[in-house]
């Protein structure tokens, strides 16, 4: 789907802030033209769950604050790789600077601040730009952290490689079918998680409260499992109070029960989709992942990917 803004509308700002609403997450933009006819387009196409998207506009600065977050409050990881011009990129006191073919990870759930510039040879700068649900990516929050906005380069290695996997899919996209969609989306958001905590996530640093998050984070991942994981098991395996505990995830805008609930069904989604998954009862997928009653588990399934576990897994078998 191909949209551009009107020209018959006298406020061209606010409707490229609207079309790119539309396509990602609000947004306040900073237009450098103010002569002149203002024009701009956004491409969107999807791949199961994950978004694949063209930009292309003139210069200007595009800013998620504060006030946007709570006005929306989407969930998304994005990767946003540069096709033409120049552009800055900032959050969680990261700043990257990037050339065509490099790339960038960043969250739409915090603040961030872009900077785009046109190339030499012409009046527009162009992006490929691929959203993921938040909870479709097995990131902590506090390996996110580490990795978003920092520059991923495009020229060679392994990052070269994902570049030049990630233009390609912007121009052709593979036809599947809806489970094979599914999987491939999950299969490169892992393969971009990856690939960026092997390039920047050793950069961990003697941060205390930043380590015991980590450590946290790990602690919940690995015990899934048990149905008694609970904000007062996790506070007392890490020596703090559950008070202490809940202030620490007060920052990320979710409670640790959250978390867990959060993770719990991402786990399910995926064994629902993989072979071990088609042969196992939905009760022994969801006992596996610490959930105690298949009723509550469903309801809770439902709401976050809007059907239920037994038709997701029927669509992709289809």
């Amino acid at each position: 789907m191909t949209t551009r803004p009107s020209e018959a509308n006298t406020d061209r700002r606010e409707a490229w802030r609207d079309l790119l609403r539309d396509h990602f997450v609000s947004l306040d933009v900073d237009v450098e033209r103010d002569g002149g006819i203002f024009d701009g387009a956004v491409r969107s196409d999807f791949l199961g769950h994950l978004r694949v998207s063209g930009v292309r506009s003139v210069d200007q600065d595009i800013l998620r604050t504060q006030e946007l977050l709570r006005r929306d409050g989407d969930r998304y990881l994005q990767v946003c790789l540069v096709r033409r011009g120049a552009a800055r990129a900032a959050q969680d006191g990261h700043e990257a600077l990037l050339r065509p073919g490099d790339f960038v990870v960043y969250e739409t759930e915090r603040p961030f601040q872009w900077w785009l510039r046109s190339a030499a040879d012409t009046p527009y700068w162009e992006l490929a730009v691929f959203t993921w649900p938040r909870d479709t990516i097995r990131l902590s929050d506090s390996e996110s952290a580490l990795l978003t906005c920092r520059t991923l380069e495009g020229g060679s290695g392994i990052t070269g490689v994902l570049s030049r996997m990630l233009a390609d899919l912007l121009v052709e996209k593979p036809t599947v079918s809806d489970g094979g969609a599914i999987r491939i989306a999950d299969e490169i958001g892992d393969l971009v998680a990856t690939i960026a905590t092997e390039v920047h996530g050793s950069g961990a640093g003697t941060d205390r409260h930043a380590d015991l998050l980590r450590q946290i984070d790990t602690y919940i991942a690995d015990n899934l499992g048990d149905p008694d994981l609970s904000p007062e098991r996790v506070a007392q395996a890490h020596f703090v109070s559950t008070r202490q505990l809940q202030r620490m995830f007060a920052g990320r805008g979710q409670t640790v029960s959250q978390v867990i609930r959060r993770q719990r069904l991402e786990r399910c989604r995926r064994d629902l989709l993989t072979r071990r998954g088609g042969e196992a009862t939905l009760t022994e997928i969801c006992v596996r992942w610490g959930f105690t009653d298949l009723a509550v588990f469903s309801r809770a399934f439902r709401e976050v990917y809007g059907a239920s576990p037994t038709a997701y897994r029927a669509r992709a078998r289809a």
